[in-house]
């Protein structure tokens, strides 16, 4: 026999903050590499906006709350804190050792989805998915994945950028992950390819995505147009990187390095967000009716 729903309503915000404790040695575990990775530096923005989007999402519910049991509770948790625990210490060893901070995201992912459905319904629970899709982009990605990402990322722009100036006549070669005119030499590097605004804007969809209410098919297209956005806007930051570099020399290059970024960031995030309301927009259908006169 199921337990009945609870009455309290203090009781009944106690399945979000076993969700919140669930994502909390995740987050810690992450943290390291949003303070001393490359490109995960968006990561603290993550905690924040993903426990207020739960709790925007959750007070939205309607009906019932069924805590679960004390000994289901329990038997959980006995079950649960070594397995935590050895992760931890793992992850104490060795910060960037990114396995136990992948097995800390899927745990606190299969378990906080398990406590919702069992308190509210697996529809509750599957209504979730973005608002854990955004605290996995917090995560570290696999070390492998991350680097095949980067080295295509990086090849795309480098060829882009030299198939441009090749139209426009500038005789621009390829080598390597380097763009070379004449004598002189353009270096893009991993930081340049691009890595950082795709995984913030992966992060920003999971987001704009819960807040805005977006169906699959709409998130989807909004992933898709972010990842051709950020290729597109830090194509032509290499470009214009590598334009002012051999017209006006390095001391240019570097002067307008850092500039540039921010403003390709500022671009593409920009675009990024009115493509995310026009995405939400639900527009009026207009009832026609035909009176027929007798």
């Amino acid at each position: 026999m199921p337990p009945p729903p609870t009455n309290d309503t203090s009781a009944a915000w106690l399945p979000l903050i076993g969700v919140a404790a669930l994502w909390t040695p995740a987050m810690l575990a992450a943290s390291y590499a949003w303070g001393h990775g490359e490109y995960y530096d968006y990561g603290w923005f993550v905690p924040p906006a993903a426990l207020w989007l739960m709790i925007r999402h959750w007070k939205a519910l309607d009906g019932p709350v069924i805590l679960p049991r004390r000994r289901l509770v329990l038997a959980t948790a006995a079950w649960l804190l070594p397995w935590v625990l050895v992760l931890r210490v793992l992850g104490y060893a060795d910060p960037s050792w990114r396995l136990p901070i992948f097995l800390l995201g899927l745990t606190a992912t299969l378990t906080s989805h398990s406590l919702i459905a069992v308190s509210r319904g697996t529809r509750v629970s599957a209504g979730f998915v973005w608002i854990t899709l955004l605290w996995l982009s917090a995560l570290p990605w696999p070390t492998v994945v991350e680097t095949r990402i980067v080295h295509h990322l990086t090849q795309g722009v480098v060829t882009a950028v030299a198939e441009v100036f090749q139209m426009l006549g500038k005789p621009v070669e390829v080598l390597g992950d380097r763009l070379r005119l004449h004598q002189t030499t353009v270096a893009v590097t991993d930081g340049c390819s691009g890595v950082r605004s795709f995984q913030s804007f992966v992060m920003a969809t999971w987001f704009f995505a819960e807040l805005q209410g977006l169906r699959v098919s709409r998130t989807l297209t909004l992933l898709g147009c972010a990842c051709g956005i950020a290729f597109v806007v830090n194509m032509a930051r290499t470009y214009a990187l590598a334009e002012i570099r051999f017209t006006h020399g390095m001391d240019a290059f570097n002067q307008a390095h850092d500039a540039l970024g921010l403003l390709a960031f500022g671009i593409s995030s920009l675009i990024f967000y009115v493509l995310s309301g026009r995405l939400a927009a639900h527009p009026h259908r207009t009832v026609v009716r035909t009176v027929q006169s007798r």
